[in-house]
C-alpha cells in the first residue's frame, strides 16, 4: 500500500519552488561538488541522492522524487519496528499500516525535499537507541550514530530530536547507564566533527543573532513572511496537518490569502470531524503511554520541537511551518497506533473506520482536487511556450526559479513582486520590464507572500484585457507593447 500511495501520479504534479532549491542545489542540471555539499545547509546527504537520482533516470518530476518515495516506502518496516521497541509487539502491525496511509507521509514522500529521509532517520535512531538500553557496545552505539548521522545530513531539522534523545540517553535501564553515559561524551566529539565542514555556511546563510533572548526587532524590519511567519493558529494547524495532510479543510493557497474566521468556517465540519476523531484518538493514545510508562518520553518528543520552532518564528529567525516538525510526525503516529492497539475488537474497528474515511478523503483530495494542487507552472509555462513568438519575453513574479526551470528555453526576466508594497515604485519597474520587448508573457505564483493585498495582479488586470490563462496557484497575462514604443500603459491583447 505504502509503495501505490507515493509512487501513484508521483510526477504528476509540477515541481513548487522548495523542490526547484533543491534541484539547483543538487547541481542544476550540471556537476556536483564537495564545496557545493558543504556549502548545503539544508541536507547534503539528501541533495546528493538527488542528484544521483535525476543522473540516472534524467531531470524529471518523478526522478527528483524517487529519494523521498523510497524513504516513505521504508517508513512502514521502520515504524513497525520502532513500535515494536518503544510501544510494545502488540502496536507494530497498527503502526505499520498507519505509516503507509498517512496523508502527511504520503505528501512528503511525494515532494523533492529531505523531510521523508528525516522521519525514516527518526525511527531508526529512536529505536536503535531503545537497543542501546539493552545493550550497549561498540557496535550498537555506531549503528545509532549511523542513522542519526543519516537524518542530520538530510535535513538540520533532524536535531530538533535532541531533547527526547538525551533523556532517553540518561535514562533507561541501570543496567546499562553507566556505559551510556561515557559513550555519551564520544558521540558529542564526534557529531562535533560531523558539523565543522558545514558550520561556515551555516553561519554565513543564518542570522543567528536574531535568536538572543534580549534582542528586540531591528527598526524597519519586516516579518519573514507577513502575518504567517507565527500565526496564533499556527500549533493548532499542525497537529491537524499531521492528523490529514494538507488536503482536508482549507487549501494552503486559501490560508496565505486568508487563514481568519471566515476561510474556517467555510470548512467547519471537516475540522470538527478531525479534531473530534484524532482528538479522541490522542487522548486515548496518551492514557495508552501512561500505562506502558511511556508518556514522558512521548509528550516531550511532541512538545519540545514544537517549542523550538514556535521560539524561531517568534524571534523572526525562520517562519512555523508543520514541515519543521518532522522529527514528531512518528511520535504523532505511534500515539495513534497505541490508541488502537489498546482497544477491544469493537473500539479498534470504530477509530480504524473513522480514521480510513478521513484518510481516504484526504487522499482523494491530494491525488485529485485541483484546490489542492501544487502551482502548476509546467501547464502555465508550456500554454506560455505554445503562443510565445520571436521578439517576446517572459516576466516571472513573485516565485521565479519555477518559471526559470519549466521555461528554459524562453527569454526571462524578473520583476520583484516586493515593489508592490509602493504603488509608484511598482509602476515604474513594471513600465520598464514591459518596454524591454513587443510582448511579454506575464507569469505570477505565490503573490500573497509579497503581496498579500494583490495590488500587482489587480495592476494587471487594468492592463490587460483578460489573464491569458489561469492555472492552479498561476496566473498568466499577455501584454504588447504599442507599435510606437511608449510602454504607458500598452495595449491589451
Amino acid at each position: 500500500m505504502a509503495a501505490v500511495l507515493r509512487f501513484y501520479r508521483l510526477g504528476h504534479p509540477s515541481l513548487w519552488i522548495d523542490e526547484i532549491f533543491t534541484w539547483l542545489a543538487s547541481g542544476g542540471g550540471g556537476p556536483l561538488t564537495w564545496r557545493d555539499l558543504i556549502a548545503d545547509v539544508h541536507g547534503p546527504l539528501y541533495t546528493l541522492a538527488v542528484h544521483a537520482s535525476w543522473r540516472t533516470f534524467g531531470v524529471s518530476e518523478w526522478a527528483l522524487r524517487l529519494p523521498g518515495a523510497l524513504a516513505g516506502v521504508a517508513m512502514v518496516p521502520a515504524m513497525a519496528w520502532l513500535a515494536g521497541r518503544w510501544l510494545g509487539r502488540e502496536t507494530a502491525a497498527a503502526a505499520a499500516w498507519i505509516a503507509a496511509a498517512s496523508p502527511f507521509l504520503v505528501r512528503y514522500s511525494q515532494e523533492a525535499r529531505g523531510y521523508s529521509w528525516v522521519m525514516l532517520a527518526t525511527c531508526a535512531s529512536m529505536a536503535l537507541l531503545l537497543e542501546l538500553h539493552r545493550r550497549c557496545d561498540v557496535r550498537s552505539v555506531a549503528a545509532w550514530f549511523a542513522a542519526t548521522a543519516f537524518g542530520a545530513l538530510s535535513n538540520p531539522s533532524f536535531a530538533l530530536l535532541a531533547p527526547v534523545q538525551l533523556r532517553m540517553w540518561l535514562a533507561g535501564d541501570p543496567a546499562t547507564r553507566r556505559s551510556r553515559l561515557a559513550w555519551l561524551g564520544v558521540v558529542a566529539l564526534a557529531a562535533a566533527l560531523l558539523a565543522v565542514p558545514f558550520a561556515p555556511s551555516a553561519f554565513r546563510t543564518l542570522d543567528w543573532r536574531r535568536l538572543s533572548p534580549a534582542r528586540g526587532a531591528a527598526e524597519g524590519e519586516t516579518r519573514l513572511r507577513g502575518e504567517t511567519t507565527l500565526h496564533p493558529g499556527a500549533l493548532p494547524f499542525a497537529m491537524h496537518a499531521f492528523a490529514v495532510g494538507f488536503t482536508l479543510g482549507p487549501s494552503l493557497r486559501e490560508l496565505r490569502a486568508d487563514a481568519g474566521a471566515a476561510t474556517l468556517r467555510r470548512y467547519a465540519p471537516e475540522i470538527a470531524a478531525v479534531a473530534v476523531v484524532f482528538g479522541t484518538a490522542g487522548v486515548l493514545g496518551l492514557l495508552a503511554l501512561r500505562r506502558r510508562h511511556r508518556l514522558a518520553d512521548g509528550l516531550l518528543w511532541l512538545v519540545a520541537p514544537a517549542l523550538v520552532v514556535v521560539y524561531f518564528a517568534g524571534h523572526n529567525f525562520k517562519v512555523f511551518n508543520p514541515r519543521y516538525l518532522a522529527v514528531s510526525v512518528p511520535g504523532f503516529l505511534l500515539v495513534l497506533a497505541a490508541a488502537w492497539a489498546d482497544r477491544g475488537p469493537r473500539g479498534r474497528w470504530l477509530l480504524g473506520g473513522a480514521v480510513a474515511a478521513l484518510w481516504g478523503l484526504s487522499l482523494f483530495h491530494h491525488y485529485f482536487d485541483p484546490r489542492y494542487a501544487r502551482e502548476d507552472y509546467r501547464a502555465a509555462l508550456a500554454a506560455v511556450r505554445a503562443a510565445h513568438v520571436p521578439g517576446e519575453q517572459v516576466l516571472a513574479v513573485g516565485a521565479m526559479e519555477p518559471v526559470d526551470f519549466y521555461g528554459r528555453d524562453l527569454p526571462i526576466q524578473h520583476l520583484w513582486l516586493g515593489f508592490a508594497a509602493d504603488s509608484a515604485r511598482m509602476e515604474q519597474k513594471l513600465q520598464e520590464a514591459l518596454s524591454r520587448a513587443s510582448g511579454t508573457w506575464v507569469v505570477l505564483s505565490r503573490g500573497e507572500d509579497l503581496d498579500p493585498a494583490g495590488r500587482f495582479a489587480r495592476r494587471m488586470q487594468t492592463i490587460a484585457a483578460a489573464p491569458a490563462g489561469e492555472f492552479p496557484g498561476v496566473q498568466v497575462w499577455h501584454v504588447t507593447r504599442p507599435s510606437g514604443g511608449d510602454a504607458s500603459p500598452p495595449a491589451p491583447r
